[in-house]
């Protein structure tokens, strides 16, 4: 008897062994959980893309109306029209870099600063909308051209921003109707671009007399405006 119980102990115990066992092959070390499956990265967050950010952007209120909205699904993976959202609503942005913006249309090597009647024409085209009236009052060269004929809305789009962003645009037109004249050839892409990205900049500017509700959709509008001035379509108004 005292055998047969020793036996049937001993059975027991070397079942219960092989029972840990098999439960430690499936789960790992006793107390420790099992690894994370290959290529999972826990805690780790996507940032949205542009066209996500933008998408969201969409659904606000501020920015339901049909031309807003035409914009934003036009542009809807622009990162210069995010960045201008974000800073319509005082969020966090890389700001607008009108030097940058234009870099990309001229190389490095042609944009560099012109001197002179040139130079002077430069820094009027691509100042503010004050400096602008204020050299236009009183010139320090002969011989420029500073006519205008105000803004005209982007095709296809109702904008009624034609005479609010008129100012900007007699600043733009100032850059137009001289800079090709007095800039040789191979610089007019950078200057181009140049005039154009401070067009963008000075819109933007107005709108930020607009209250906080008004306000992003007025970016918007002058992200329409500025993307028909630098489409090819503004060349054909470059060299008159």
């Amino acid at each position: 008897m005292t055998t047969t119980i020793k036996t049937f102990g001993l059975g027991y115990l070397l079942l219960g062994a092989l029972i840990l066992t098999s439960c430690g092959s499936q789960g790992g070390t006793a107390g420790t959980p099992p690894a994370p499956a290959a290529g999972a990265e826990q805690g780790k967050t996507t940032e949205p893309t542009v066209a996500e950010q933008i998408a969201a952007f969409a659904l606000r209120p501020e920015l339901q109306d049909a031309d807003s909205q035409a914009i934003l699904k036009e542009h809807a993976n622009d990162p210069l029209l995010l960045q201008g959202l974000k800073e319509a609503y005082g969020l966090p942005n890389e700001g607008l870099n009108a030097e940058a913006l234009a870099l990309q249309a001229g190389q490095p090597g042609l944009s560099v600063q012109a001197t002179g009647k040139a130079g002077y024409a430069q820094s009027v085209a691509w100042g503010s909308i004050s400096h602008y009236a204020a050299e236009r009052r009183s010139p320090n060269y002969s011989g420029l051209n500073w006519n205008y004929d105000g803004c005209s809305a982007p095709k296809g789009l109702g904008l009624g921003y034609s005479d609010f962003f008129r100012s900007a645009c007699n600043v733009h037109d100032f850059g137009y109707r001289n800079l090709p004249i007095l800039i040789s050839i191979p610089y007019w892409p950078y200057n181009k671009a140049r005039t154009d990205s401070a067009f963008l900049s000075n819109m933007r500017g107005l709108c930020n007399s607009k209250s906080w509700y008004a306000r992003p959709g007025c970016y918007a509008a002058a992200q329409a405006y500025y993307e028909v001035v630098s489409s090819a379509f503004g060349w054909t108004k470059w060299h008159r």
